[in-house]
């Protein structure tokens, strides 16, 4: 090759050597016009719900029997709630009316048994009844913060069985911060 033929093959090389440059550069300002953003958000808590679970034995057919605290301990703030906000809204729903072909009479009464000091609810006052005809109910106006608890009455007339039934209540306790 003569000396034209490298001159002119250097400066093909440094011509690509720049227009190389050029997109390299064009590239990094691309990335360095880019942005993000984040969202971020913390769902609070309102509510911590702590229950018991109770054994009441036996109940012969025909028989009625009353349950209390006394008698039964786990009765006892069988249900216990703190919030970390005023007015939590407590509902509370039972599967009792499946249980209708079981009992004549099953009626639960849901009394406070601790209440925030400021409260407008008092201990031993009962908060709602839940029966075979009213299953559910709510809303509970936890009108405080705070630690409350609530005993469970329990008032049962066991109807005719052909044999041994077990029967099970399920309570389910919901909380939200507005009703």
């Amino acid at each position: 090759m003569g000396r034209r033929a490298v001159r002119r093959a250097s400066r093909l090389t440094g011509l690509a050597l720049v227009m190389l440059s050029l997109c390299v550069a064009g590239v990094s300002a691309y990335v360095y016009q880019q942005a993000s953003q984040t969202i971020t958000q913390t769902i609070v808590e309102v509510a911590t719900i702590s229950l018991k679970s109770t054994d009441l034995g036996n109940i012969k057919e025909g028989q009625t029997k009353t349950y209390t605290k006394n008698e039964v301990a786990s009765l006892g703030d069988a249900i216990a709630i703190v919030t970390s906000e005023s007015h939590v809204y407590l509902y509370l729903v039972s599967n009792l009316d499946s249980l209708s072909s079981r009992y004549s009479t099953y009626d639960i009464v849901v009394r406070f048994a601790n209440v925030p000091g400021s409260s407008n609810h008092s201990i031993g006052e009962p908060s709602c009844t839940l029966s075979l005809g009213s299953p559910t109910y709510g809303p509970i106006d936890l009108d405080v913060a705070g630690s409350w608890s609530f005993d469970l009455e329990l008032t049962t007339t066991a109807d005719s069985v052909n044999s041994d039934t077990v029967t099970t209540v399920t309570i389910t306790v919901l909380a939200e911060s507005s009703p």
